[in-house]
């Protein structure tokens, strides 16, 4: 199946951006994704049928990812409290320690 350069690099780049969210690398993704905008705000309207098919491939990739980086996000901030909570215990400790 032959598409158009640009569908073939969009999907591409989508296939990178998948792995860089699957290893946890969301810097490389966020660069893959800004790389790959450009890309799809340039297609036309008018797409040949294999065209389309990819695009809702894409879109269902992008929609699994925004569902991990969701999940990423949440336990990124959970250990960031577990942190900034142990900050603290320390510090208080070390105030409770110096008398």
């Amino acid at each position: 199946m032959e598409f158009a350069a640009p569908i073939d690099r969009i999907w591409q780049i989508t296939k990178d951006i998948e792995q860089a969210a699957a290893v946890g690398e969301w810097e490389k993704a966020a660069a893959l994704a800004n790389e790959r905008s450009p890309l799809l705000m340039s297609l036309s309207a008018k797409q040949t049928d294999a065209s389309l098919e990819v695009l809702k491939q894409v879109h269902a990739i992008d929609a699994r990812i925004a569902a991990t980086a969701g999940s990423a996000q949440s336990a990124l901030s959970a250990e960031y409290r577990s942190a900034m909570q142990a900050t603290r215990n320390v510090n208080q400790y070390q105030r409770v320690a110096q008398f």
